[in-house]
């Protein structure tokens, strides 16, 4: 379940099906399976750095979502469960 605020701003380094994603805040207690919401959309963050997590996206999601209209550099609210 998600509070519906928006806790940071990420920057999308690499979009498609294997979205990578630029943040900071929401890593901080993150781990490998975490959910963190991008745009509202609940994903499983995966491949996680000191400041980027990897998220893999199903072609539905990519076509139901505005996640499959991304690009590089494009900003996503970003925010994590209760």
């Amino acid at each position: 379940m998600f509070s519906g605020i928006i806790e940071e701003l990420g920057i999308v380094r690499s979009p498609g099906p294997r979205l990578v994603v630029e943040c900071h805040a929401v890593l901080s207690d993150a781990q490998t399976g975490s959910s963190i919401a991008v745009n509202g959309v609940c994903l499983t963050a995966l491949d996680l750095t000191a400041n980027t997590f990897t998220a893999d996206l199903a072609p539905e999601t990519l076509a139901r979502t505005n996640l499959g209209d991304l690009t590089v550099g494009s900003r996503v609210n970003l925010e994590r469960p209760l």
